[in-house]
Order: C-alpha cells, then structure tokens, then sequence
C-alpha cells in the first residue's frame, strides 16, 4: 500500500480542519436557530393558550354574573319568575328571550314548585313553545338537587345524558327572596358549540397553524372541548399526557411531549381557574410543523460546507505544493539528526516562515550538538562519581576490617597462643580477656555490618534505623540530631526504604564530616501519596555557585538516588548560614507496593 506523501497530507489536513470548522459552527448555528426557533413557537403556543385561558374564564364568569343579575330584575318592583306575581309569563318570555339572544345556551328548565318543571328550548324562535330535545325530568331534578340552597349559580361539569348519549354541561341556582317550598330553581343547558367557539381554531393563520390546536381537559383526563383531530371527543378521547399531568400539578409551563394521539408535539399548559371546575387548558402544535424551517436551513448548511470543502481542497492543494520540498528536506535533516549526525544545516529561505522553520532548525542542531557533548560529559562524571564512592567505600571497609577487625583478630591469636605452658590461674584469667576480646570483635562485626546494611532496617522500620544513626552519631561526635517525625512507614519496598536510608545517612555523614555544629534538625513527614524529608544545621553551609562543592560525590549520589525514586532533591546553603536540604519521594505504585 503506497503511502500518502506529504503534500496530500497537507491538503487532507485543510480540508478536514475547514470542514470541521464548518461543520462546528454549521451545527452550532442549526442548533441555535432550533432552540430560537422553538422557543418562538413556545412563546407563541403560550400567548395563545393565555388568550384562550382568559377568554373561558371570563365567558364562565360572564354567564354566572348574567344569570344572577337576571335571578334579581324588577319589573314595576315584582321579582322576574314570582309565582306569586298576576303575569309571570311576561317576565318569563323576557327572560327567555334574554338567554336566547346570546346563543350560549341550549336551554332552559325552571321550577317555581316541588312538583312542576317547565322546559324551554333556547334554539327554537318561540317563547311559548315549551318542547325540545331536553332532558328528562329526574335528570334535572338531579343535577339541581346539586346546587347549595345559598342561592347563587353554580356550574356543573360535562356528564352524558343517558337517553341521548350526549355531553351535556348545565348550570343551576335559585332565586332567592322566597319560601320554601316556593323558591323558583333554574338551570340552563351550556351550549358546546360556544365553548368550541373559544377554544377550537380551524384557521392556520391564526397562530397554530395546520396541526395546532388548544383544548380543555378535565380531572377525569377527558377531554372537555372539541379535537381537530378526533370526532366525538368531548368526554371520549383520553388525554393522559405529561403535560396535562404536569397542568394539574399545578404546573404551568411547556414542554415538548406526545400528545393524546402518540404524536410529539410542543405543549403549553397551565390550570384553568373556574369555580366549580377542576380543568386545565393545552395549546399544542406538532414538532416536525414547528421545525419544518429549521431543515431547510440545516439542508443549505450542507450545500454550503460541501461546496466550502471543493474550494479549500483546490487552495490547499496549490499552496501545499510550494511548502512541501522545504518540509521534505526537513525530514530528511531531522532523519541525520535521529542517527546521530548533529552536523547539519539547511539553506535558508528567507522572508518566509519555512524559511525560519530552517533557521530554528539549524540553531536545534547546533543546541542538541552542545547538550551532547555536556551530556557526555555529565554521564563521565556521574559514572566516575560512582566508581569512585564504590573505591572510598571498599577503601573504608579495608580500613576497618584492617585497623578494626583484624587487629582485634591478631590480638586473639597472641593471647591463645601465649596460653601455653602457663599456669592454671594464669590461663584462666588469659581465657577471661580472650573473652572479653571476643566480646569486641563481635561488636565491631556488627558495627561494621550495620555500615553496609543495618538489619534494624529490615526488622524494625525506617524510624527505628534513624534512630539508632542518631544514637551512635550522638555517641562518637557530639552532635545531637532533634527527630520529627509523622506517619507509618513499613509499607514501603525495599528499594524505596534503602534509597532513601542511604540519601539520609549521606547527608547526616556530611553534618558530621563539614557542618562543624553540635547540634542539628531532622523532620519525616509521610503523607498521602508523598514522604517529606528535611534536614537543617547552622553549621558553616557552602558556597553553592562553586562547582567543586556544588557537585561533589556525596550531594551527586543523593541527587540520583532520589532522582531514581522520582522524586525532587533540593539544597540550600549559604558559607556561614548552615544548610537545608528538602527531599521529596512521591508515593507511586512503584515506590509504595511491598517488594
């Protein structure tokens, strides 16, 4: 498979950098106009359902208000309806009349006793024409049995006429100013037609266009007016949604949800305030309607970014052809330069920025060939530091096994040897020195033994080791060591407890050898995910900026056995102002698992 060079790269890389640009802002553009785009269409659902919410509450409250101002109406000082009155047909008719001008209602019942119930029928033109398609008497006797004998009209929710199968929605009340059992009840039959009047819009200009439209819903999630949709749907089509569970949680708002017929649509809704009925009104319109502009939209997008992409494929395609021959040469130098050849140089074009590419490059050669050679250097001096602390550790071990050891060795030997032909007493008291030589070479193995690698370490923790170095540092020069000290440290593995043993014993070697105090501080803090060390003396400190003491073996094999560990090693000395050395050991996987 043949690989891609370098100027078809450049160009997949425009065209996939501008398309994705693009296509960023091309989303974030149809998303923006979306969300605008249906937040009008919410604000526009919610200004109509707040007109219509208005408009049936004040068409409930102007037929209660209406029928109560006619309940109380004088003619020449008599009562509209008093049964007692000479001509009660007159103010009947006039009554009558009244309600059938408005076209609200479809009729009319009244009772002026227990037993007599007159029916007038609103849709027909004659007053005295008392037959219709009313409902029967127990119905309505039934409903008014409803109405609180407080006087005032009360509304009563849609409920099916038995004989009919029709919805029907009445109101009731009497007339007060009366006795029993002569107080005059009436009750008028709400026409559905006027209520649809309100809430059905068939008109797209209207503001819910095609699929839109606002309905009332009672609290048994019937509908209460009629659907654009469905035929027969006041008291038949089911309107279990979120948002008209939301609605009679007494929740106004909108939401985008799938309407009664499983349909997503955008909703606003809100509870309807009638007294009497417990309603909540929907103004609804289909999604995809609502959104039918923004495809459009993101369909141009598409057009747009594609033809973009044509354009910046040729572009990139002509300028990649004049970058690419510098580039080529620069893999080729960046190639020496990966085998080990730092003695390289580009021409120089310059005026451009490949040209300056080249002349950074050339100064990178120039920078990896001196970091090379101090690299070199530096890697001279790290392995002479570590032959030579392997030399002046054998050459103290010599001294102590020869000066230690093995004098206390031949000490032995003279004194068994000069055993012989002695007397019993004196023999016993020669065994008694033998003994006690014994004794101290045995301490001096251990002594020697704990210099290479204390046991303690191992048995009994890093505090304890430290301890026992402050101790014997105590004893053989003086120097008292303050210890500070937090936290366990008996998790730690081995390498991490050696390396760190090591690094604080050098640096207490070098309080003992330089520092000249007889006093000095040492503080181990063990954290979460990190150990603190610092060791503090006011002794003579050091002058830092001289390279001889600055990188002496000892501060070099602290630097790398802490540098090993990952870890962060940092001295401060000033000639005459002591020294403070800071260390660091991040606790990672590596330094905190037990070996």
């Amino acid at each position: 498979m043949r690989s891609i060079s370098l100027s078809d790269k450049i160009v997949l890389y425009f065209v996939i950098v501008s398309i994705s640009a693009i296509a960023v802002v091309s989303v974030y553009s149809f998303y923006n106009s979306k969300r605008a785009l249906l937040d009008r269409t919410f604000n526009q659902l919610t200004s109509v359902r707040v007109v219509k919410k208005t408009r049936i509450e004040q068409f409930f409250h102007d037929r209660i208000r209406e029928l109560e101002l006619l309940s109380h109406i004088d003619f020449d000082g008599e009562k509209v309806l008093d049964p007692e009155n000479e001509t009660p047909d007159k103010k009947q008719a006039y009554l009558i009349d009244y309600l059938r001008s408005g076209g609200y209602y479809e009729g009319v019942y009244i009772k002026t006793t227990e037993k007599a119930l007159i029916f007038y029928d609103l849709k027909l033109s004659d007053t005295s024409q008392k037959a219709g398609a009313g409902m029967s008497d127990s119905l309505v006797r039934r409903v008014m049995s409803k109405t609180p004998g407080t006087g005032g009209f009360i509304i009563h929710d849609y409920f099916i006429d038995p004989e009919s199968g029709m919805p029907r929605m009445m109101m009731t009340g009497s007339v007060p100013g009366f006795a029993a059992p002569l107080d005059i009840m009436i009750a008028v039959e709400i026409s559905i037609g006027a209520i649809n009047t309100i809430m059905l819009e068939q008109n797209p200009v209207e503001g819910l266009g095609t699929s839109g439209e606002s309905y009332l819903v009672g609290n048994d999630m019937l509908m209460r007016t009629a659907s654009r949709f469905q035929r027969k749907s006041i008291m038949h089509t089911k309107v279990e949604t979120e948002a008209a569970v939301c609605a009679f949680g007494d929740i106004t708002g909108t939401e985008v949800v799938d309407d009664y017929r499983g349909i997503k649509v955008l909703s606003s809704f809100s509870r309807i305030h009638i007294p009497g009925l417990n309603w909540v009104i929907l103004a609804e319109i289909d999604y995809s309607e609502a959104t039918m502009s923004i495809y459009h939209i993101r369909n141009n997008i598409l057009m747009l970014t594609i033809a973009v992409a044509i354009i910046v494929f040729v572009i990139s395609y002509i300028f990649s052809k004049k970058i690419t021959l510098p580039l080529i040469k620069l893999k080729d130098a960046i190639s020496n330069i990966r085998k080990g050849d730092f003695d390289i140089a580009l021409p120089l074009t310059p005026g451009d920025e490949i040209g300056e590419l080249g002349g950074s490059f050339n100064s990178m050669a120039k920078s990896l060939r001196e970091k090379e050679i101090e690299l070199s250097e530096e890697r001279n001096k790290r392995i002479t530091a570590m032959i030579d602390g392997q030399e002046m550790e054998r050459q103290r071990l010599s001294r102590e096994l020869h000066d230690g050891l093995g004098q206390s060795l031949v000490a032995l030997k003279l004194k068994l040897e000069s055993i012989q032909g002695t007397e019993l007493c004196l023999m016993n008291k020669t065994l008694k020195e033998v003994k006690a030589s014994f004794d101290n070479t045995i301490g001096e193995i251990r002594r020697i033994s704990n210099g290479l690698m204390p046991a303690v370490l191992n048995e009994f923790g890093l505090v304890t080791a430290l301890k026992n170095i402050f101790g014997e540092i105590f004893e053989s020069s003086g120097i008292y060591i303050r210890f500070t000290y937090d936290g366990r440290y008996n998790d730690l593995n081995n390498r991490t407890l050696i390396y760190l043993f090591r690094t604080i014993q050098e640096a207490l070697n070098n309080i003992v050898k330089h520092a000249d105090v007889m006093e000095a501080e040492f503080f181990l803090t063990r954290q979460t995910d990190l150990i603190q060390v610092v060791i503090r003396d006011k002794g003579k400190g050091m002058d830092l900026s001289d390279p001889a003491k600055a990188r002496g073996n000892g501060i070099a094999n602290m630097k790398e056995r802490v540098r090993l560990l990952n870890g962060n090693f940092v001295i401060h000395a000033k000639p005459g102002k002591g020294t403070e050395i800071n260390i660091e050991i991040p606790l990672t996987a590596n330094n905190n698992e037990p070996d």
